[in-house]
């Protein structure tokens, strides 16, 4: 893929996840160690040892030093190697045994890695995710993977039209599937509309929470450059929200992990989360067969021949941004 793509900022893994063992993870066909030193904070480097080019997956962090599983180097947070214990007292160390470290923020429920030129890691660009642990609001999380590039993962949620024709709740709305005129707005680092729809089926806990059937429910889709969605799903009844936050992940030119959290601020007893997780599950279950049909390459490659309509604005803005951004880097 285009060696452009390394230089912006990607969600890695939910934060929570990361303990006290260090953790591999995949980014652009490229692995990279995640752990906590001492006091807690997040480290990330590339996954291989300077000595003989061991991977960290099985090694542990030791008085806040990262430990090599194979000949158990000792690593400072800042990649310098401050101890051997192969050489013998007073030997020095080769200046070149050190790690490739990466800028790396924890924020918004995610662990952040910058793979590209470190001057260019400007942690402003992080989105925020203000409802994430803020009062009345419940939080779930998940992944799931997709045998597809992640700009047609992206895509599917700045889609405006397909509801109707893949996701089952929306499916009484075939005959009479019409889309409004949208306004795009854009900044340097997202792009967003807001979408009324006719609602879904009262279905699962919308047929306890949602009393009665209602003209339209409301989506804001939000993407940020170049692999986080952001669907704002407004059920039109009381504030009811729900708001689901991805980071599409590209393993590879053909292979996406999507790491997402989803908050509620309705229902807040435990007991509903499970529902949340299958609606979410559900739904990226649908898009799947769909999304794993299309071509593999990044959406905006010029020799794509797709044919975009005025309901796929959102979804032109993303490619013009990112070949835009992309000719930057």
């Amino acid at each position: 893929m285009h060696e452009g793509l390394l230089n912006f900022w990607y969600a890695v893994e939910h934060a929570a996840t990361l303990g006290a063992s260090p953790l591999q993870v995949t980014l652009l066909e490229r692995q990279f160690i995640l752990y906590r030193d001492g006091s807690g904070a997040v480290k990330a480097a590339l996954d291989r040892c300077p000595h003989r080019g061991a991977s960290f997956r099985t090694g542990w962090v030791e008085a806040g030093c990262l430990r090599c599983p194979y000949h158990g180097w000792f690593f400072e947070g800042d990649g310098r190697c401050t101890r051997i214990p192969a050489d013998q007292p007073g030997v020095p160390i080769p200046a070149q045994a050190r790690l490739s470290m990466l800028p790396v923020v924890e924020a918004s429920g995610f662990v952040w890695i910058f793979p590209g030129d470190a001057a260019m890691a400007d942690p402003c660009q992080i989105p925020a995710f203000p409802e994430l642990g803020a009062d009345g609001w419940r939080a779930v999380s998940g992944s799931y993977r997709w045998d597809a590039n992640f700009s047609r993962v992206v895509e599917s949620g700045l889609d405006t039209s397909h509801a109707p024709f893949v996701h089952k709740p929306f499916f009484i709305h075939r005959d009479d599937a019409a889309v409004a005129p949208i306004e795009v707005g854009e900044d340097e680092r997202s792009a967003s509309c807001l979408v009324r729809t006719k609602p879904p089926k009262r279905l699962g806990l919308l047929k306890y929470i949602v009393k009665r059937d209602r003209d339209y429910s409301s989506s804001r889709l939000t993407c940020y450059f170049p692999n986080v969605n952001r669907i704002a799903i407004d059920f039109n009844w009381k504030g009811y929200q729900y708001i689901y936050f991805a980071s599409n992940i590209p393993l590879s030119a053909t292979e996406t992990l999507t790491k997402w959290i989803g908050v509620r601020n309705f229902l807040p007893q435990r007991w509903a989360d499970r529902n949340s997780v299958r609606n979410t599950v559900d739904t990226y279950q649908e898009d799947r067969i769909v999304v794993e049909s299309q071509d593999k390459s990044l959406s905006w490659d010029r020799a794509q021949r797709d044919l975009l309509l005025s309901s796929d604005q959102l979804i032109l803005a993303y490619r013009k941004r990112m070949t835009a951004l992309l000719d930057q880097r």
